[in-house]
């Protein structure tokens, strides 16, 4: 297994537009994204086939209440 496939980069972020940056930025460093609830809950199951047609891997991470920050501050996001 290589380095680059070891390594996961959460897309902690809204859209997919910023996902976008943030894969464009690490083109080639790695093959594996962590989709969060932000995103996901923003773009659904768009934001799995997305990382996926740029050539990556995306690892769903859907959980809410063992987190509590990301849930209180969920309201302020929209």
């Amino acid at each position: 297994m290589l380095p680059r496939d070891r390594l996961i980069v959460a897309l902690d972020v809204s859209d997919l537009g910023q996902a976008d940056r943030l894969m464009d930025q690490l083109q080639g460093l790695l093959t594996t994204y962590k989709i969060g609830s932000q995103l996901f809950t923003a773009a659904g199951p768009r934001s799995v086939e997305h990382v996926r047609k740029r050539g990556g891997r995306a690892f769903l991470d859907l959980k809410f209440h063992d987190i509590p920050n990301t849930v209180a501050a969920w309201p302020m996001r929209r």
